[in-house]
């Protein structure tokens, strides 16, 4: 574990999260909350491990890798459909 994870505020991960999340669901994008905050959380979390600080710019990648994610499930389930 690099210097700068151990290094990171405490409540990044916490806000990073709570964003992204207020957003999908005020968007009416989030189906599954449960679902929705474990992707966010693996995904702010490897951001912040690299290195990452800013919040809102952790957010906003996770928001638009989150609505990637959704599009491909969307397709891989229009295919078994």
């Amino acid at each position: 574990m690099s210097v700068w994870f151990n290094n990171a505020p405490p409540l990044l991960l916490d806000e990073s999260v709570s964003i992204a999340i207020d957003f999908l669901e005020r968007s009416g994008e989030s189906d599954d909350v449960h679902e929705t905050c474990q992707f966010l959380v693996n995904n702010i979390g490897f951001m912040i491990a690299q290195g990452q600080r800013n919040k809102l710019l952790l957010a906003n990648r996770a928001i638009a890798a989150y609505r990637r994610y959704r599009a491909a499930r969307t397709v891989e389930l229009s295919r078994v459909s």
